[in-house]
């Protein structure tokens, strides 16, 4: 049988039952097993029947869907076509269940697609083929890892799906090339390998999903990531053009940071991003996105184009801030050496603290010294954190200033997270002018009054949260309010 409709089906006993949700035709349910069950439309022989015959139809007529402006539209009205050519009977009964697997498998993601359509997915993943696949749900970090009703059974089935999702996303793998990553066309991170090449028993799969509506600096701190006076105190550094680095480790939250951040920054800036896998979405109208390029090409790398070759771009178009999504070695060289020609700067670095960043800095083969060290003005550490009630959240763990004194730099830490009773250790004004020094030093180069200035950044991030701004647009929006009265300082 050459196209066969996959259902899932799970029974569950409702006294197990978390949390229940419909998601189109599915229903989803989260157990207090920690399991993620996904039920379909009940699937008859005249339904297997109707989409074995609509597909084979489906296969053979339907022109490349990347060609059409409304691909749905034209599949509903594709369905219907066939099924009347093919004279089919009762197609008007069953046509939402009929819809539903034909749209699931043609342009949707098949066995995976209700787990790509919930977007209180944050992760999916599989190890191997015959067992279960995880997803990590925003709502039940308890359990880190929920195990669905999904598997994919056999080794070739899931070599196939991992085809076919790196051919959507624009690339290929096979045996001669493994591994690869991608980005699907809704901004999700996919990492898969293929066969038993570098993986055993088979291929992998990961996929990160990104929220839909990206999370800015309003839903930072309503999860409590970080607290209003820690956005205001970063807003200034960032408005000064201080050199930041943002540290933790894998899912910690970085770009998440970096994308909020930024919507707190001066409208008027130009903004030029670096990034590998294009994940930031920046609200400026002068907003230059670069991204590295590597060749599919394994041997012959000649034409690849990496952060490097890209930050050296950037000191040619004369960016106010500049911002790399991630460096991992000899690209800090440069960046850290572009900071010096005294734009603003921005990155994130995998670390697991700040002081665990400098040494990585210091050691070979980045090899930043000191005196380069100097130009960094503060790192911020995040991290996943476990709450008494089990919950795993994301915090601001710390941020430190970086000092330079006597050719060497010191670490002056100005924020501190309290895991024991879910707070931070600075909550007004006067406290931080008394154990910052960087505020002092930007609040000099702006030209502003310090205590001033920042009640007015604290209270337009206030009104953030009042107002409920959550989406780019709207936090920008009540941000602009701040420059338009704040001095130019030739910005």
């Amino acid at each position: 049988m050459r196209f066969k409709i996959i259902s899932l089906h799970a029974n569950v006993n409702k006294e197990e039952i978390l949390e229940e949700y419909r998601l189109d035709e599915v229903r989803v349910s989260i157990t207090k097993n920690g399991e993620y069950i996904i039920n379909e439309p009940l699937v008859n022989d005249e339904l297997q029947s109707m989409y074995e015959k609509l597909m084979e139809a489906l296969f053979l007529s339907l022109k490349p869907l990347a060609e059409v402006k409304d691909p749905l539209k034209y599949m509903e009205e594709h369905i219907y076509k066939e099924a009347e050519e093919l004279d089919l009977k009762n197609v008007q009964q069953v046509f939402p269940q009929l819809r539903y697997y034909l749209v699931r498998d043609v342009l949707g993601y098949g066995i995976l697609d209700t787990f790509m359509k919930d977007d209180r997915i944050e992760e999916i993943t599989c190890e191997r083929y015959d067992r279960n696949i995880g997803v990590v749900h925003r709502d039940y970090t308890q359990f880190n890892i929920l195990d669905s009703n999904v598997t994919f059974s056999t080794m070739d089935a899931m070599n196939s799906y991992v085809q076919r999702l790196m051919q959507r996303s624009g690339k290929s793998i096979t045996a001669a090339t493994p591994i690869a990553d991608a980005v699907t066309k809704e901004g999700d991170r996919i990492m898969v390998t293929y066969g038993k090449e570098v993986s055993l028993p088979g291929p992998t799969l990961d996929i990160r999903k990104f929220p839909r509506q990206p999370f800015v600096i309003t839903h930072l701190l309503k999860f409590n990531t970080l607290n209003p006076l820690m956005a205001a105190y970063i807003w200034l550094l960032l408005d000064a053009k201080g050199f930041g680095l943002i540290v933790g480790e894998t899912g910690s939250g970085k770009t998440t940071m970096i994308n909020s951040l930024m919507s707190l920054t001066n409208p008027k800036w130009k903004i030029i991003t670096i990034e590998e896998t294009p994940e930031l979405k920046i609200p400026h109208y002068r907003w230059a996105r670069l991204v590295t390029r590597s060749s599919a090409n394994i041997v012959d790398t000649k034409f690849d184009i990496g952060i490097m070759e890209l930050v050296k771009g950037t000191l040619r178009m004369r960016p106010d801030f500049l911002i790399v999504g991630e460096v991992r070695g000899t690209e800090s060289y440069t960046l850290f050496q572009s900071a010096a020609t005294g734009h603003g700067g921005l990155t994130s670095f995998h670390a697991t603290d700040p002081l665990a960043a400098l040494n990585r800095l210091s050691a070979e083969p980045i090899n930043i010294k000191p005196s380069q060290q100097m130009l960094l003005w503060f790192i911020i550490h995040l991290k996943k954190v476990r709450l008494k009630g089990g919950r795993v959240v994301r915090r601001v763990m710390s941020i430190v200033e970086i000092i330079p004194k006597d050719d060497k730099v010191v670490m002056q830490e100005i924020f501190k997270y309290d895991v024991e009773n879910d707070r931070f250790n600075i909550d007004n004004i006067k406290e931080l002018i008394t154990k910052s020094n960087r505020i002092k030093q930007a609040a000099e180069l702006l030209g502003v009054k310090l205590e001033e200035d920042l009640e007015k950044r604290l209270s337009l991030i206030n009104i953030c949260i009042e107002k409920n701004a959550d989406s780019i647009d709207d936090v920008f929006n009540l941000v602009q309010r701040y420059y338009d009265y704040a001095p130019s300082n030739g910005m």
